[in-house]
């Protein structure tokens, strides 16, 4: 059997579901749970090899939390995943009143790991994960020194 592909795994955590405060506030149990959902489905568990899940952003709007992990992807540099590459297959965990998950589509893998790179970029050199963005209640995230500044934004 050969080694496991890479892939980013992005948890949906509805506000109707028993997991939207959890995902904020512990987001490393919200990313157990996604593994034991994808186990069997997406991923063979090896319990002498578990999975090292690479624990990259939560961000929180008024109804979601969003909670974005990578799993052998042994490739993944903070100080480079601002840039075009690193664009992993990508699979969709769906915590609200049901529990999904689902391959994601062609557009949802692009929007997913372009949104990755913006958050690295935004962040500024020497970030590093875990990220956390807030846009509950009306928040607008700052960011000050992100690594490759907007043309024409002041």
């Amino acid at each position: 059997m050969g080694l496991p592909q890479p892939m980013r795994v992005v948890v949906n955590a509805s506000k109707k579901g028993q997991y939207w405060a959890l995902a904020w506030d512990s987001p490393e149990e919200v990313i157990s749970i996604a593994i034991r959902l994808i186990e069997g489905k997406f991923i063979s568990l090896d319990p002498k090899n578990p999975p090292n899940p690479q624990f990259l952003v939560k961000e929180r709007w008024t109804s979601r939390t969003f909670v974005v992990f990578d799993l052998f992807n042994s490739a993944y540099d903070p100080d480079t995943a601002h840039v075009d590459e690193n664009d992993i297959s990508v699979v969709q965990v769906s915590l609200s009143e049901k529990e999904t998950t689902d391959e994601a589509t062609a557009g949802v893998r692009k929007v997913i790991n372009n949104k990755i790179r913006e958050i690295h970029n935004d962040t500024g050199r020497g970030s590093r994960p875990p990220f956390s963005v807030d846009h509950a209640e009306g928040k607008v995230p700052r960011y000050y020194n992100p690594r490759i500044p907007i043309r024409g934004s002041s």
